[in-house]
This record gives C-alpha cells, structure tokens and sequence, in this order.
C-alpha cells in the first residue's frame, strides 16, 4: 500500500496544474501588455486627431478671412489663404503634416463635399467667402511597431466662412458738414465758408470736393468699401438732414458705392449723391439779430418760420398784424417792411409769400421771390425744404438704415451700420416720412399746433434735458422700462425718438416682454468735432454692440464724452476719420461655418 501511494503521489495531477498556471498567467501577462500598448496607442491617437482638428477649424477661418482682400490677383490671393492655414496650423503644433490642401469656392476640381456648399452664382446665388482646408498628418504609434507599423494617417477638413457683410454707411450732410475753417491742425478748410457761416451755399465746394469736413468722412469711408469684397459684400448709402433717403440701396457693386461717394470719379459722369445739403439762412430772416421793440424775445418756429401758429401752413388767421413801422428796417432809414406788429409788437408775415425770408438777401422784407406754390409746402405734405432752419434727424437716418437691412440684407450676412454725426438731433420724421407717426404731430416731435407753449420751438428743437426717457407708444404696456409714457410732444422729444429708432434697429432682448424688438444688427456711432450728442451716441453704440440696454462699455465715462469706448468713437477733426474707419473694418468678425 505504501509503495502504491507513493506511485500515486508522484503522478499527482497538481503537478500539471502548476505548469497550466504559469502558462495562463504568461498569456495573461503578455494580453494586458498588448492591452496597455493598443490603449497608449488609441489614446495617442485621439489627442493627436483632435489637435489635428482643433487646428484646421481654425486654419478654415484664417484661411477665409483672407479672402476678403480684393486688391490683389487671384494668384496672390490664394498664396495668402494657403499661408495663412499654414501659419495657423503652426501655431497649433501641428508641424508635420504630409498634405495640406486649400481651395475657394472659385477653383476647378472642388471636394464634393465642399463643392455642394458653394453657391451657384451662374444661377443668381449670392457668392460666399467660403474657403476648404484639408490637412492629413501621420501620426505616430508604439505598441503597433512590434508589428511593423509605424504611423497611422489621419485626414480632416473644416469649411471657414469670413461673414458676407451687409453695411449701411449713414452720412449726416447738414450744412455743417462744410464748416472747417481751421487750417492749424490738419492743413484742410472749406473754401469760402470763413465768415459766412450763417449765409453759406456749400453748391461750389460740393463741386470741387473740398466741403470739410464732408471730404474726409467720403474719403474715409471709400477707404472702407474698398477693402470689401466686390461680389460678396453688399453696402448702401444712407444721407439724411431734414429727412432720411437712401441714396444708394444695397449692392454688391462695390465699384459703384465707391464711384458714388466720391466726385473725383462719379459713377454716372455726375456729381456724387453724398452731397453738403444747403440748409435755410438763420440770418436771412426777418427777425436775426433783431429784438422787438419790447425787447421781448419770442420763440419762432424754426423748422417753418412763416408757420407762426404751429398748423402747418403760412396763414395764421389767429396772429394778423399790422406792419407798417420802418424805422427799424435794415439797412436804416430806408422804407420797408420792419416785421413787428405795431401794437402787439409780435413778429408777423403776410399769408401769400414765404417772406420771413430775405431771399435776395438785400435787407428788405416781404420778398416776391418765393411765394407758397414755390416751395411744397402745405399741411398734407409737411416738407420744409428750404425754410427749415434745422437739419439733423438723427432718428431719421437710423429707421431708414435700418429698413435698408430688414428689407434687403442676407440672412447669413453680418448687419452692420455705420452712423456718423457732427451734430444733435433737433428734428424727427413726420407722418409724411413714416406714417406710423399720427398726422396730428405736424412737426413731428418738436412740438407745434395750438399751444405753442408746449413745444421746443425756443430750444430750436434740442431736448437739452434727458435725464428721463420719455415713451409716446400707442401702446403704455410696450413702452421700455423704467420710461415714463405720454401722449404729447414735450415731454417726448427727438432726442427720445432716436433713442426708440436705435432700439427698432438693434435691440434683442428687453425685460418688458411686450416691448417690440429689432434685428441683430451691429452699429458703430461716430461723433465728429462736438461731443454734445454723446449721450445718445454711446446709447445707441450701446444697443448696437450686443443688442442688449445692460453691459454698457460706456458706463462711468459720461464725465468724459471725447473718449473712446465700445462701438462709440469721437472723432475731433476730420483727420481723425481714417483711422477710426480702419478700426471699425478690423472689427468685422470672420465666422467658421461648420
């Protein structure tokens, strides 16, 4: 029995047992080895693809962004675009890739791919900036060698897309457009503008192309149009004074803007549109620098200086006078018309002629020269050219800007309006400019009808005191918050329509839900040589930066209303327009597609 257990013993199957585990544990020993190799190698491969991708999104961009550079060939374009993939791919330690490959929407054997996202512009289709980049870099392996494999390829693509801009460039051409006389600073004056300021036709300098600062503004901003993309970019041309009115609609002709914007070279062989408008002569009428007999000083309306009743019309049934006195005539002691009633002492007009005007400037009043049926002027229509002694509807130029974009900007465009000033507001639009204004507000909002004391006739239409906003909505419950509501004219001034027009164009988010909102429009304000409008130009660069009244990069520095600061630029002098343009440009963002 013992030599039998001893047998049995030997040939014990724990002996095979123990030779199976050391197998086992070998295989298992090199399976986890392979393991850990092929999860070092998955993972070197995952960061470097998503550094390869990270990379060529933002090659796409660069690449795009450079699209936008029409001076140059084609040729020299798509060296640029190439470059700078390749300096972004750079920048993102991708150094060695194997292939880069870059094409527009203008090159011949496009990816299929790329080539279904490329408008067809044979067919009508707005052209993008569209740009393709396609990288493959080898990326390297370690476990994989033992194998004999020593990088695996990775390949990927991005589309960039520089944003189509549509811009709307708001010109202001009140008379004062031409009013540089200084020559200390920037060598550039308006000719024959020194010393005729109240009395000036700016016809010849708007000929010549030199009304300053009106010449730097145009050259400026042809600057701008220029570096747009002819064919891709779109730009209108918006002028306003007494009212607003597009000069040029939206077009993708940049040549054309530019030709039209600029009189040394018009478009059509004739002057440019953008033109120094000839505001009515303060001193040529009947009451400049001349007091009543009473020394009292009355306010007169100085958007129709014949219309002393605020109705609209010449006749004033309700304010006859008797003008019979001369001895205070100009030039003295010569007959004629001294217009002050000669027992109210009211200044006075007849009722058939536009005579609180000198017309032919020779010191008489009661002029023949222009009578009612010469000047449009009646209580359906409301159009002051020629009489109205001001000249900036500042809220004016933004609805129409506005409208240009709503009406006709691309969807997939940036919105972008250039609005620039050199001046206050002091006029709105009427009913006959924008008929959701009531017919009863005759001079739009400055103020007018019977009660001529509750107008802003005396303050020629500038609502010097904002501290409140004030709301005339139809609607109280649609009114902007922490506004205080009204149904007349004084309270609610120009300066509060303005504001209204910069919240129409641009404002996207309002903590009244019932407020009506605008569009995702981005506007730059410039205020040139005056800062007295400051307050509303930083509120609508304010809107104008991100659509929303909070957030104002312009907060704390109303003390300060010459400095620079989000989409708000003062612009001293003229010579300052330039590089304020250029800044502007620069800001145009570019915009990855997918």
């Amino acid at each position: 029995m013992k030599n039998y257990n001893f047998r049995q013993s030997v040939n014990s199957p724990h002996r095979y047992e123990k030779g199976q585990s050391l197998i086992i544990l070998a295989l298992t020993f090199v399976a986890m080895l392979a393991f850990i190799g092929l999860v070092i190698d998955v993972g070197s491969l995952y960061v470097t693809y998503t550094q390869l991708k990270r990379a060529v999104d933002a090659a796409a961009v660069a690449a795009a962004n450079n699209i936008k550079y029409p001076q140059a060939s084609y040729t020299e374009r798509k060296a640029k675009i190439t470059e700078s993939a390749r300096e972004l791919l750079i920048l993102h330690n991708v150094t060695d890739v194997s292939s880069l490959k870059v094409y527009v929407c203008t090159d011949s054997d496009l990816p299929p791919d790329f080539e279904k996202l490329c408008p067809d512009t044979s067919a009508g289709e707005m052209p993008r900036k569209l740009a393709w980049v396609e990288a493959t870099q080898e990326s390297p392996v370690y476990f994989l060698r033992l194998f004999g494999v020593e990088s695996i390829p990775f390949t990927t693509s991005a589309v960039g897309e520089a944003a189509t801009v549509d811009l709307v460039l708001v010109f202001d051409t009140s008379e004062s457009m031409a009013s540089d006389i200084d020559l200390s600073d920037d060598g550039y004056a308006t000719p024959g503008y020194a010393g005729n300021a109240n009395n000036f036709d700016p016809s010849s300098c708007n000929a010549s192309y030199d009304c300053y600062p009106m010449r730097q503004a145009k050259d400026a901003a042809a600057g701008l149009v220029g570096n747009l993309f002819d064919g891709y970019d779109q730009v209108a041309i918006v002028t306003y004074n007494y009212d607003a009115e597009v000069v040029v609609p939206l077009t993708s002709d940049l040549l054309s803007v530019s030709k039209e914007i600029d009189s040394k070279d018009a478009y059509d062989g004739s002057k440019d549109k953008v033109q120094v408008h000839d505001d009515a002569s303060s001193k040529r009428t009947a009451w400049y620098s001349k007091p009543d007999p009473l020394s009292v000083v009355h306010s007169i309306n100085p958007i129709f200086p014949d219309d002393r009743d605020g109705d609209g019309m010449d006749a004033d049934p309700n304010l006859l006078c008797t003008d019979e006195l001369t001895i205070y005539s100009d030039p003295p002691n010569q007959p004629g018309h001294d217009m002050w009633d000669d027992d109210t002492f009211e200044p006075c007009d007849d009722d058939d002629k536009l005579d609180t005007f000198d017309w032919d400037d020779d010191g008489q009043w009661g002029d023949d020269t222009y009578t009612e049926a010469d000047i449009n002027i009646d209580s359906a229509n409301h159009y002051y050219e020629g009489t109205s002694l001001l000249s900036t509807c500042i809220g004016c130029g933004l609805r129409v800007a506005a409208d240009q974009l709503k009406e006709g900007g691309r969807q997939a465009s940036l919105w972008v309006i250039l609005f620039l000033t050199d001046g206050i507001p002091n006029l709105s639009d009427t009913h006959s400019t924008y008929s959701e204004i009531p017919e009863s507000f005759i001079y739009g909002f400055c103020g007018g009808g019977a009660d001529l004391a509750n107008n802003f006739w005396s303050t020629l239409c500038i609502d010097w005191d904002t501290s409140i906003r004030y709301c005339i909505d139809t609607d109280e419950n649609e009114c902007p918050p922490g506004t205080t509501h009204t149904t007349t004219s004084k309270p609610y001034s120009v300066d509060d329509y303005a504001r209204d027009m910069a919240d129409y164009a641009g404002l996207l988010v309002s903590d009244n839900e019932d407020e009506p909102l605008g569009e995702d429009i981005i506007i730059y304000s410039i205020a040139l040589g005056t800062s007295g409008g400051a307050p509303l130009l930083r509120y609508i660069a304010n809107i104008g930066e991100d659509g929303s009244r909070a957030n104002d990069s312009c907060a704390g520095l109303e003390g300060t209303p010459t400095a620079n600061c989000g989409n708000y630029y003062f612009a001293p002098k003229g010579a300052y327009l330039d590089q304020i343009f250029e800044s502007i440009a620069g800001r145009i963002f570019t915009k990855i597609s997918r």
